[in-house]
């Protein structure tokens, strides 16, 4: 089995973010590693063909392609002010597209069924899609009021527990070959 690109990735960002102990100021670099929202990341082509590497007929190519979505969990984590929310809206901070993030959640689902030692894919994914639909719904505030971020952050919790949902997609991408 090969081992993800991925994950090395994101275990990196989870320990960087860990280590900045719930900062509410965004990183400085979170924008220069992330994938143009133009790239194809969410959706694939129904007819592409399953990757032998993933077996059992996982399309590895269009979770990988999703999987770089996974980058925006940056973004996600540190919604914490009005600052950072406006950083985000106006992309000053990455490059965001909450669209593109959510199909790109929906897409991964199709690790659902894949058994990992780190947790269960599916309830990670799950949060995250609802981690974004309450972002969607904070970046579409204006202005935002702390009462906006507060609801928001009532959903995601502190950044810890937030980017910890990440290793459970990353170990079903390892196990499913991809």
């Amino acid at each position: 089995m090969r081992t993800p690109r991925l994950l090395p990735v994101i275990a990196t960002l989870v320990l960087a973010l860990a280590a900045c102990g719930g900062s509410s100021s965004p990183a400085p670099s979170a924008g220069a590693s992330q994938a143009p929202s133009s790239q194809p990341a969410a959706s694939a082509s129904p007819a592409a063909s399953p990757s032998s590497a993933g077996g059992g007929g996982t399309d590895c190519a269009a979770i990988d392609a999703a999987a770089v979505q996974l980058i925006n969990l940056q973004l996600l984590a540190q919604l914490r002010s009005a600052d950072s929310v406006e950083g985000v809206r106006s992309k000053t901070i990455g490059n965001l597209d909450i669209d593109d993030f959510l199909a790109a959640m929906h897409t991964l689902h199709a690790l659902d069924g894949t058994a990992s030692p780190l947790g269960d894919p599916k309830d990670a994914i799950a949060f995250y899609e609802r981690a974004g639909e309450a972002a969607k719904v904070l970046l579409a505030t204006d202005p935002v009021t702390q009462d906006a971020i507060d609801t928001y952050l009532q959903n995601v919790g502190t950044i810890a527990e937030f980017l910890g949902h990440q290793t459970s997609i990353a170990a079903a991408i390892s196990e499913a070959g991809c």
